[in-house]
């Protein structure tokens, strides 16, 4: 009779779920994804179940069978859990997260392979599973740094990331804005400063004939001769600009009742500053759909 003590396998799954759950987010990042923490757990759960059954079959002497230690099954199980975290992608996108994770997960295990192989040569440390546990977490974000800037830039998406609220015209818009410290735009009118917004997202909002100026001013037309109400007529704005590859150009603004943005506790509101409309992604993430300039945070302008 085998008596196999379950302490050791448990503690094993619990910290593989949380290393492999880790893993999984790591991926999303590279991947620019966001699934929800029940499906990223989903996934870390099923790499847990089954190095509970590893460390059963390794402390029972071949008590669970041999079909843990199968090649297909080490192959098949990250399709599993990629599927668990992240289904339904588009199948290239699945292969691209599968090779991700496929990257990470052979980096990870041939770090620690080298680990082990220095310290029992030189050093001969007893590593307790708990340390284990720490490096191979710790390993993780390392990678994600080094080769995709994961770690900065989530702590940069933290700093410098505020949730904002344009308000006007009886509409509202609720969105995540990055502070753009390099934004020198003003109104050429009222010489107050200029936050940028993605045309899509706000675009629903908007009357018809602001969309035409939109549309013509893409086409290259000149002819602006449209009919707008009172409110859209005392606030509409024309906006030139430069950046690089457009020396002299124009975007359409509006300047809106009320903007606020949220700087953790502290809510500043302003009525002094013009919305520009800009019609291709600010991130292509999607961390963020508006630029605000330094002004709106540092107090109300």
């Amino acid at each position: 009779m085998v008596e196999v003590y379950l302490d050791i396998p448990l503690a094993g799954a619990v910290f593989s779920l949380i290393q492999d759950a880790t893993l999984l987010w790591m991926v999303a990042q590279i991947n620019a994804l966001k699934p929800r923490t029940r499906r990223l757990l989903t996934g870390g759960l099923t790499g847990g179940l089954f190095h509970f059954l590893l460390l059963i079959n390794q402390a029972s002497g071949g008590l669970v069978h041999n079909w843990t230690l199968s090649p297909i099954v080490f192959i098949s199980l990250p399709v599993l859990m990629v599927g668990c975290t992240f289904y339904p992608v588009k199948f290239r996108k699945f292969l691209t997260i599968l090779g991700n994770f496929y990257l990470l997960a052979f980096l990870l295990a041939g770090i620690n392979w080298g680990i082990d192989t220095l310290n029992q040569r030189f050093f001969g440390w007893e590593l307790s599973l708990w340390w284990r546990f720490l490096i191979h977490l710790t390993l993780i974000f390392i990678l994600g740094e080094l080769g995709w800037g994961v770690v900065h830039r989530k702590i940069w998406e933290q700093l410098c990331l505020y949730p904002v609220r344009i308000c006007w015209d009886g509409n509202t818009l609720e969105t995540v804005a990055l502070l753009d410290t390099g934004n020198r735009l003003r109104d050429p009118l009222t010489r107050v400063a200029v936050m940028v917004v993605e045309t899509a997202v706000i675009k629903h909002l908007l009357p018809v004939g602001i969309l035409e100026i939109i549309n013509q001013m893409q086409q290259g037309q000149a002819d602006l001769q449209f009919e707008l109400s009172p409110y859209w007529q005392e606030r509409f704005r024309l906006l030139p600009f430069s950046s690089i590859g457009t020396e002299h150009g124009l975007l359409v603004g509006f300047r809106p009742d009320q903007v606020v943005v949220w700087q953790k506790e502290l809510e500043i509101k302003s009525s002094n500053v013009v919305v520009a409309l800009y019609n291709r992604e600010l991130s292509p993430e999607g961390a963020f759909h508006a630029l605000i300039p330094p002004d709106l945070i540092r107090d109300d302008i």
